[in-house]
């Protein structure tokens, strides 16, 4: 009865040390599901062309990215500036599609406010349609 007891015990105490760092790592990525339809759309709508006469559209390779989570706060992050009319980052690809007014926004301080939040932007080049 004892040696049942302890080897209950002792498999309680190895499931805790296995589910704790799961469940640390889960939330710590605040991990939200993609949706299929929202994949190849921009995240705000699209603006009226005579708005966009300046718009640039720019990739940005950034590193760090590990989940949707962190999406999310860079896409946040990039549409707080004034300028900025659509914005899409992708973790798996590393990289965020900016469009943008070229008069109204610099490029170096979209990339210093990622910077910011812990990733790291790297190089960006512009996109042609």
């Amino acid at each position: 009865m004892i040696l049942v007891l302890k080897t209950l015990n002792y498999l309680t105490m190895k499931f805790k040390f296995f589910l704790i760092p799961i469940l640390v790592f889960a939330f710590a990525c605040q991990n939200t599901p993609k949706e299929k339809s929202q994949e190849n759309e921009p995240v705000t709508e699209e603006p009226s062309q005579e708005v966009m006469v300046n718009a640039q559209k720019i990739e940005l390779q950034i590193e760090g990215m590990t989940c949707t989570g962190c999406e999310n706060a860079i896409q946040k992050t990039i549409d707080e500036f004034e300028g900025v009319y659509t914005s899409k980052a992708d973790h798996e690809k590393g990289i965020a599609i900016v469009e943008l007014d070229s008069t109204k926004v610099d490029i170096l301080k979209v990339k210093d406010a990622i910077n910011e939040l812990g990733y790291e932007a790297k190089e960006h080049h512009m996109l042609t349609e």
